[in-house]
């Protein structure tokens, strides 16, 4: 399936719908072609800006989709409109469910060995026919990467889900990506504890309006305010520098 690489801000995105991703996906793993697949929202393109191992990683994926809202609204400013939001948790269930119809096999890395316990528990009543090849806690060293990819490869995984924060988990399946045997690497963060019923979803009309950091806010003040505060307004002045580029360069 052909989808459209657009320039945006300080990296790119995929102009793709959330059912087309799946497809995408799925031919992946038919095909057994890599397809690491990141995100970006706010926070994400003030990390790319700041760190060039993220930038690098990030631009390099085969499937770079947009969770934020901001990002949608700022990709009509530079007249390159995505079609929507492709929400991190939504793909991931969406590809839990179609894994479990179709026999694909999953493996999850990441999370706290009681979080993993809890979201094993909640897949197994969700999803009874799913094929979770294996499991692992996201807490190992460097030391002990070879160990953790031998175990994904020996699990003959066709989607590893990877259940790390930011940037670890761009840069870790950037790093690793073409010693991993599984075809697609997902990288779902915060997902894992979300499904688990860990940590509950923002109201659909907050996330609607790009208004899930605004809920992270709320329910965690003394850890994301600032994180919140910091990424969001330089998205907006790096989205106008952006755009105030793009039109010194039409003028010239």
């Amino acid at each position: 399936m052909n989808y459209r690489r657009i320039p945006f801000v300080n990296t790119q995105a995929d102009a793709i719908s959330l059912e087309n991703a799946v497809e995408v996906v799925f031919v992946a793993i038919e095909r057994r072609n890599k397809l690491h697949i990141v995100f970006l929202n706010a926070l994400k393109i003030h990390e790319i800006e700041k760190d060039s191992r993220m930038a690098e990683a990030v631009s390099a994926a085969e499937l770079i989709l947009a969770d934020g809202v901001p990002i949608v609204w700022a990709s009509r400013l530079f007249g390159r409109p995505l079609p929507g939001r492709v929400n991190g948790t939504d793909l991931f269930e969406l590809l839990l469910a179609r894994s479990e119809r179709e026999g694909k096999r999953i493996f999850l890395l990441g999370a706290t060995e009681k979080h993993l316990d809890d979201l094993m528990r909640v897949l197994r009543q969700s999803y009874p026919k799913l094929n979770i090849a294996g499991y692992r806690n996201g807490y190992f060293s460097d030391s002990d990467d070879v160990a953790v990819i031998e175990q994904i490869n020996l699990s003959g995984a066709d989607i590893l889900f990877l259940g790390f924060s930011s940037p670890k988990k761009e840069l870790w399946a950037y790093k690793h990506k073409h010693e991993i045997l599984a075809p697609v690497i997902q990288g779902v963060g915060g997902s894992f504890d979300v499904v688990a019923g860990i940590i509950p979803r923002a109201p659909r009309w907050m996330q609607k309006y790009g208004l899930e950091w605004l809920d992270r806010v709320i329910r965690e003040p003394r850890r994301m305010l600032k994180r919140y505060m910091i990424s969001n307004t330089n998205f907006v002045y790096l989205t106008l520098r952006a755009l105030f580029r793009e039109k010194v360069l039409r003028q010239s």
